[in-house]
């Protein structure tokens, strides 16, 4: 069997432990992961003022800049993993220091077949409702 793929989003966390930099040393995780193999790819991202809220509706493209005031969370990570299913990633995750200051969302990836059909569904769906509009 071979592995799935899955997303971990770190995101803040009101109720989370304060952050510290001795218990909380991302190298230290790295460095248990990153000669595994599991971890395939993952990064930092910037604060909520250098983000944007992208929408369409009825064809008009509306863009917001960060911060949002709706959000009292906010992504600061991911890491995208391989692991033999849910169970295992959320051990993965579950070891990351943004489970104790934070929260470690594990997100499973869709099969590439599965997603690519999914994709051409939808594809097809909407090419016939534009049809019959």
């Amino acid at each position: 069997m071979t592995d799935n793929q899955y997303l971990l989003l770190y995101t803040t966390a009101p109720d989370g432990e304060p952050w510290s930099a001795e218990s909380d040393d991302i190298a230290d995780w790295l460095e248990t992961v990153d000669p595994t193999g599991i971890r395939i790819f993952g990064e930092r991202l910037t604060t909520p003022a250098e983000a944007r809220l992208v929408t369409k509706r009825a064809g008009t493209v509306a863009v917001s800049d960060g911060p949002f005031a709706e959000y009292t969370e906010w992504f600061v990570g991911f890491d995208l993993i391989t692991a033999p299913d849910v169970d295992a990633a959320t051990e993965v995750g579950s070891r990351h220091p943004c489970a104790r200051f934070g929260r470690v969302i594990v997100l499973p990836l869709m099969e590439p077949i599965e997603g690519r059909q999914k994709l051409e569904e939808t594809i097809l769906a909407r090419e016939g409702a534009a049809a019959g509009a």
